[in-house]
C-alpha cells in the first residue's frame, strides 16, 4: 500500500489569492490592521504560524490561544466568502485526472499534508469537487509544524489501511521547500510539484526525491517513479 499526502494551494489548487484576502480581512475586523499579509511569505507555512508571524510582524506582541482561535474563526468565515467569488479559482493541470485515476487503485490512499487548517483547507477544496477525493489528512489544525501535521496524517491513514503505514510508503508532494523538508524529515518520500513559486531545480536542490512541472506533462513520470520506490 502507497500512501500520497498531497499539499494544498498551489500543489492542488490556486485560489487567486483568496485566503491572504481572507486573513486581512479577520485581522482588519478584529485589531483594526489593514493589509497584515503585507511583508509576510506565506508559501509553504502553516496557517497558525502566519497568524503568529503576523502578531509579532505587524503588532509587536505574541498570540494569545483566545486570539488566535478568533483570528482562525474570523479567517474561515471570510474565506467561503473569498472563495466563492474568486475569479481565478483553478484546478491545476493534470490534478483532477491523477486523482481521479489513484483514487481507482486497490493499493493507494490519498490523503492531505497541508498546512491550512481542516476547515479551510475543506472550504478551498470544496469549490473544485475535490474533498471527495480525500478522506482524512493532517492539517495546521493538527500542528502548527509541518512535520507534525504529516506524521499526523500518517497516523490517521492507520484507520482505512488497517494497520500501521511504514514512512518509506508515503509520498508527500507539495510545491515548497519546506513541504519537501517536513516530508524528508518525517522519513517520507518527496515528490515537488513547481505549480506554485518555486522551479523544478529548486524543488530538486531542497532535496525532492521527484521534481516535476506538473501532473499533466509528467504524469507517466510521477507513476512510474513513485511505483517503483
Amino acid at each position: 500500500m502507497r500512501l500520497f499526502l498531497f499539499d494544498v494551494d498551489a500543489t492542488l489548487i490556486l485560489t487567486g489569492g483568496a485566503g491572504l484576502r481572507a486573513l486581512n480581512r479577520a485581522f482588519r475586523r478584529l485589531f483594526n490592521l489593514q493589509n497584515a499579509m503585507n511583508g509576510i511569505a506565506p508559501h509553504g507555512k502553516t496557517d497558525p504560524a502566519i497568524v503568529r508571524e503576523i502578531f509579532r510582524s505587524q503588532l509587536g506582541e505574541n498570540v494569545t490561544e483566545v486570539q488566535m482561535a478568533s483570528v482562525l474563526e474570523s479567517y474561515v468565515e471570510f474565506l467561503r466568502d473569498e472563495i466563492d467569488h474568486s475569479d481565478s479559482y483553478q484546478i491545476l493541470p493534470g490534478i483532477s485526472n491523477i486523482l481521479d485515476e489513484l483514487s481507482h487503485r486497490n493499493d493507494v490512499l490519498l490523503g492531505l499534508a497541508t498546512g491550512n487548517i481542516e476547515t479551510g483547507a475543506r472550504i478551498k477544496l470544496r469549490r473544485g469537487d475535490l474533498n471527495r477525493y480525500f478522506e482524512f489528512g493532517g492539517y495546521g489544525s493538527d500542528s502548527e509544524d509541518r512535520v507534525g501535521l504529516v506524521r499526523r496524517a500518517v497516523e490517521k491513514s492507520t484507520t482505512f489501511n488497517g494497520g500501521t503505514m511504514e514512512a518509506k510508503s508515503v509520498f508527500v508532494i507539495g510545491d515548497t521547500p519546506l513541504d519537501i523538508a517536513a516530508g524528508r524529515d518525517a522519513g517520507c518520500w518527496t515528490i515537488g510539484v513547481a505549480t506554485g513559486q518555486f522551479s523544478v531545480e529548486q524543488l530538486r536542490d531542497a532535496g525532492a526525491d521527484l521534481a516535476i512541472a506538473n501532473f499533466h506533462e509528467d504524469r507517466d513520470q510521477f507513476l512510474r517513479t513513485t511505483f517503483m520506490l
